[in-house]
């Protein structure tokens, strides 16, 4: 079964803000469907891909038990860390500690409760939804497994959900519509809510009978109601009109891709076209005012600024001097010894490194080097030539301790 970490690892990162540069709310998020939520890794009002991915990378890493740089497992107080730092890095930590300011400790806690919490809890639902579980335990019982100064009133959204009390108990079959109704999020498994402190117990098929919430004769469905769930969440992918898309396209751009009416988002549509080499598009817009002050000359910002990005998917089977093209880039041995093998995964980054790079450097021929650090010591590296338009030349992950711009200016 897929585990906790894998399944923060695969989310798509996405900016939390309109084109127009507005933020989108958490409670906007919340009115999207469960299927576009689902495969998302966002923080509400914040634009910042950068901090975004650190917040997920980092909350996989804690979620896997990954080994730091120390050799000790990750610690929860070391994710609180390094997202505080990120967002400081990328200039929207407030200097607070309300939950509203993305800097601030109790803000980095909600957003790993959140989606460390939402991770475990589809991790551990599919273990209880398997048909021998159900058979032993066919419903479960909300309860709380943490205290709040100021607790919900979740007795009366159960029952607002359509649940049944027995007794005082607040319990289900495993299957019933009533968890994905008292979930914020559109989900059947806890959290149900941000901070809620609210969590499920197993009840047993015994227990279930003597209460009467099954008959004795009683006996699961086959099918996991998880099956049904996943399902739900791929229809929730496609639109039924025209209206449905533009009102989608209006609060993500660039960020959302329409194919065969299905939505993408678009590291999966990038990613999907890389891997069966079709063609793709995505306008990234025009240079940030962050890139332009990282340019190292002048005549580079002249010759940057006001032009728009267009990442198209021609560069790819473009041939170098050497005879091949830049899908090397991506092979299991690149042909490059300064090189580190690319995944279609690191294809994400690229919206990443141009709006908001570590490092910019000259290149040869009137490009520029867009630079983002690995962690580890190794650096994707952009190169974009800056013509009518800005387009790709190459894009490339660079080993620990190569000099970047001695490697980059023989690349083909």
């Amino acid at each position: 079964m897929i585990t906790p970490a894998e399944i923060i690892a695969r989310k798509n990162l996405v900016a939390s803000a309109r084109p127009d540069g507005t933020g989108i709310t958490a409670a906007e998020w919340m009115q999207f469907k469960a299927g576009v939520k689902d495969r998302a890794f966002w923080v509400s009002r914040v634009e910042s891909l950068k901090f975004v991915r650190t917040c997920r990378d980092r909350i996989a890493d804690l979620l896997a038990g990954a080994h730091n740089k120390d050799g000790a497992v990750t610690s929860r107080a070391e994710v609180v860390s390094d997202i505080m730092r990120a967002a400081r890095a990328a200039g929207i930590a407030g200097g607070t500690n309300r939950i509203s300011d993305p800097g601030s400790e109790a803000r980095a806690n909600v957003i790993i409760d959140t989606n460390a919490g939402l991770a475990a809890g589809y991790a551990d639902a599919m273990r209880a939804n398997t048909y021998g579980a159900r058979l032993a335990f066919p419903a479960q019982e909300l309860i709380r497994i943490e205290a709040r100064e100021v607790p919900r009133d979740w007795r009366r959204r159960w029952l607002d959900a359509g649940g049944h009390l027995y007794g005082s108990r607040m319990i289900a079959l495993k299957g019933d519509p009533v968890w994905t109704a008292i979930s914020r999020f559109g989900v059947p498994y806890p959290p149900f809510d941000f901070n809620s402190g609210m969590g499920v117990r197993d009840v047993s098929f015994d227990d279930a009978v003597a209460l009467e919430v099954i008959k004795p004769d009683y006996t699961p469905p086959k099918d996991s109601p998880l099956k049904k769930f996943n399902a739900d969440l791929r229809a929730d992918m496609a639109f039924k009109n025209d209206g449905d898309w533009r009102m989608l396209d209006g609060m993500f751009g660039d960020q959302i891709r329409e194919n065969g009416k299905e939505i993408l988002w678009r590291q999966e549509a990038v990613k999907e076209a890389f891997l069966h080499k079709r063609h793709f598009e995505l306008d990234l817009g025009v240079a940030t005012p962050e890139l332009l002050k990282m340019l190292p000359t002048e005549a580079l910002r002249k010759n940057v600024e006001g032009k728009s990005f267009s990442l198209k998917s021609k560069w790819l089977p473009r041939r170098r001097d050497n005879g091949t093209n830049h899908y090397a880039h991506f092979a299991p041995e690149p042909d490059q010894p300064n090189n580190t093998p690319l995944t279609p995964d690191d294809l994400e980054l690229l919206p990443i490194l141009f709006r908001e790079p570590d490092q910019v450097l000259e290149g040869k021929a009137g490009a520029f080097i867009c630079v983002l650090h690995d962690g580890d010591g190794g650096n994707y590296c952009l190169i974009l030539s800056p013509k009518k338009e800005i387009r790709v030349k190459t894009f490339v992950k660079l080993k620990k301790g190569v000099d970047i711009k001695a490697a980059l200016n023989n690349e083909p």
